[in-house]
């Protein structure tokens, strides 16, 4: 169980990545939504999942290149925020679970249709 002082942290991270997205150049990363932070034991790393509406790997991978980018502008921001003895190394993973569950949706949803037609039909 992660204890409450992590849990603040990566919340704390979670708030500063988020706002600084909001203020970014590119309006596709605007649009990115910050899902979780995963904060290493000694608190040096963090990851940071990002999702997009977007389902497209290509877009995905042109979107976390662009993340890549500027990750020393998010570095910079969380170091000013945070008074801490060392800034956690952010690095950006896309989080393949919002894309997987609205598949799963998708697929759940045309199965529904088929049962339809195939009850209709009977």
């Amino acid at each position: 169980m992660k204890n409450i002082r992590r849990l603040r942290l990566e919340s704390f991270i979670r708030r500063s990545v988020e706002s600084k997205l909001v203020l970014m150049d590119d309006p596709e990363l605007r649009l990115l939504t910050v899902t979780r932070i995963e904060l290493s034991n000694d608190s040096r790393l963090a990851k940071v999942y990002v999702s997009s509406l977007s389902g497209d790997e290509s877009h995905q991978e042109a979107l976390m290149a662009a993340l890549s980018r500027a990750s020393g502008r998010f570095q910079q921001t969380l170091a000013s925020d945070v008074s801490m003895r060392f800034t956690p190394l952010l690095s950006f993973h896309f989080d393949q679970g919002f894309v997987k569950g609205t598949q799963v949706v998708e697929l759940l949803t045309q199965l529904e249709k088929d049962e339809k037609k195939h009850d209709s039909a009977l």
